[in-house]
């Protein structure tokens, strides 16, 4: 009997065992679903950041590189030492290039300083002429191996980007030279390092970092002594790299440490020129790892690439937050099954609950409704009770004339109508209709500035009412909607003071416009005010969503317009400043 029981409730509860499997799967998958989110969104970022510094650096040394030619390399006294030692014998060639190291070896100097290591003058046939970081090598024809050198001397034009010489990679800055006649006489190359790179980023961003330069190109254009300081890279076969063997490195040159899928995945996008980043896990800590290509002076935009490794603490934190979620996701499935042996036992008791606390919703209801009645109705019953203290007063000590008498019936009369209709207006305000119906705008505006006299004559706030009669067809109680808001929110903001209602009509647009005087919104948030959640009020009296209710109600239903902007009026000779709110419908839209 027991388990026909059971299995009866089990059928009977099916509907919420497949919504609680539903759920957990579906909280799995969003959980894992978020976390690659936030690592991939954490990954983007951490590229863009990479990518920005690479960019400010590369622009900083190329108006360095322009300041340093145009400032120190291109004078007379400079150029034409190139231009008298080209086509010399190679004693002539020697004075000139000791006489142009001794004119530039103090400017060299402090240049180095900003980490221009190089400064390389070459003749208009591409033949190196000086390189002052090594005097001794010089006459080496660059036609083949220096793209940037061969292509200032035949267009004449400044060349710059990434570009590995024979010797060593860099950032080149490459001049066209001309003498006092705009006669071509050479070009000078002004380089920094791929090292210094590293160093900054390193330094900057606590990263290990190492460029990833194209075998191919390495194989071709470096000398041949100087292969052998080159590794193969471990991230792409392809692409070489070149380490201090002494520095504590965290891009692991173990082979095993990238698997075959991620290396042909690292392989596909260098392949494509892509920017990217992934993240791998070793020995407990997560590792994400940026590749930024770097487009060298042929404009091959992957001939090189800035790779940097870097501790993620966030990956971690991310990933053990994940795991946290499974653990509660488990736990909250064990939890189910106890539940569900709960419920079978009291499932009659939970159904009494439910219906309780159905009921402590509507009265949490229907009470905030009552006190927004009830502060409505505190001044008229305080009149109809004082009149009618007073007719009984007079009455027992036969004092009471007709003529008072029927004034104070008359009072009474008019305040209990007032109750009536407030409770109308109120009524009216929460019953939603969905149907267009004819009324007067100007009644409809009178109806919603009525529920708050009250409170702004206790405020001691002067209500000001400039209306006229326009006839509408359209949704009234969500133009009521719309105003009771705005109303509302005049009246919180303006301790004391003037509130101004208008409306007037303008060819085919009615604007209603309501001021107050409470000094105007801040600047800094005036573009946000129709934004869901968003409010300036207390947390305890605003979620904000009264404006953005407004603004949805009147662009979309309504397809007009809700602007606010600070005014400043003068009324009974004093000047005030407050946010004016326009609510701006066309005609033809509300046909």
């Amino acid at each position: 009997m027991h388990i026909e029981k059971f299995r009866n409730f089990i059928e009977e509860s099916i509907l919420t065992i497949v919504i609680f499997l539903f759920l957990l799967f579906t909280s799995f998958f969003y959980f894992k679903f978020q976390l690659e989110k936030e690592i991939q969104t954490y990954l983007t970022n951490l590229k863009q950041l990479y990518a920005t510094q690479y960019d400010t650096i590369y622009d900083n040394f190329n108006k360095l590189s322009q300041n340093s030619f145009y400032g120190i390399i291109n004078k007379p006294e400079i150029y034409d030492l190139v231009k008298y030692a080209y086509k010399q014998d190679s004693e002539l060639q020697s004075f000139y290039r000791e006489r142009l190291y001794q004119k530039l070896i103090s400017d060299y100097i402090r240049l180095k300083e900003y980490k221009f290591y190089q400064i390389h003058f070459h003749f208009p046939n591409n033949t190196s002429f000086l390189r002052m970081h090594e005097k001794d090598k010089f006459g080496d024809n660059l036609t083949k191996d220096r793209f940037s050198v061969k292509e200032a001397n035949e267009n004449l034009k400044p060349v710059y980007g990434y570009e590995i010489g024979k010797m060593v990679d860099g950032f080149r800055f490459v001049y066209p030279l001309f003498d006092e006649k705009l006669f071509h006489i050479g070009s000078v190359e002004l380089s920094v390092s791929s090292d210094f790179f590293e160093k900054n980023f390193e330094t900057s961003f606590d990263v290990d970092v190492h460029f990833l330069i194209k075998k191919s190109i390495v194989e071709e254009r470096v000398f041949k002594e100087y292969l052998k300081i080159f590794d193969i890279s471990n991230e792409n076969d392809e692409y070489l790299y070149k380490e201090d063997k002494t520095k504590e490195l965290n891009h692991f040159t173990n082979e095993n440490f990238y698997t075959n899928e991620e290396r042909n995945l690292i392989k596909i996008k260098m392949k494509n020129s892509e920017n990217f980043s992934i993240y791998k896990k070793i020995n407990g800590n997560y590792i994400a790892i940026s590749f930024l290509s770097i487009k060298n002076t042929q404009n091959e935009k992957n001939a090189a690439y800035m790779v940097l490794y870097k501790n993620s603490d966030f990956i971690k934190q991310v990933m053990n937050n994940y795991h946290k979620m499974i653990l509660i996701l488990i736990l909250i499935s064990i939890i189910f099954v106890f539940y569900i042996n709960y419920r079978y036992k009291k499932i009659q008791e939970e159904k009494n609950k439910e219906y309780i606390l159905s009921q402590q919703t509507k009265m949490v209801a229907l009470g905030e409704m009552i006190q927004n009645i009830s502060h409505q109705w505190r001044q008229p019953l305080s009149v109809i009770s004082v009149l009618a203290s007073g007719l009984k007063l007079k009455k027992e000590v036969n004092i009471l004339e007709d003529k008072e008498f029927f004034e104070s019936l008359d009072g009474i009369l008019h305040n209990t109508t007032y109750l009536s209709n407030t409770i109308e207006d109120f009524r009216n305000y929460f019953n939603e209709s969905l149907e267009k119906r004819a009324f007067n705008l100007k009644d409809t505006i009178l109806q919603c500035t009525a529920m708050f006299k009250e409170d702004l004559n206790a405020k001691n706030i002067i209500l000001i009412e400039n209306l006229i009669d326009i006839e509408l067809f359209t949704y009234e109680n969500d133009l009521k909607h719309v105003l009771i808001n705005l109303l509302k929110n005049a009246k919180d903001f303006t301790k004391q003071g003037v509130i101004l209602v208008e409306m007037k009509e303008e060819k085919n647009e009615i604007i209603i416009e309501i001021q107050d005087s409470a000094g105007g919104i801040p600047k800094n948030i005036i573009e946000k005010i129709f934004e869901p959640y968003f409010s300036t009020k207390h947390n305890s009296s605003g979620i904000g969503l009264g404006l953005y209710s407004a603004y949805e109600i009147i662009t979309k239903k309504f397809n007009g317009n809700i602007l606010v902007e600070n005014r400043t009026f003068d009324y009974n000779f004093e000047s005030y400043k407050g946010a004016c709110f326009s609510i701006i419908l066309d005609k033809k839209n509300l046909q």
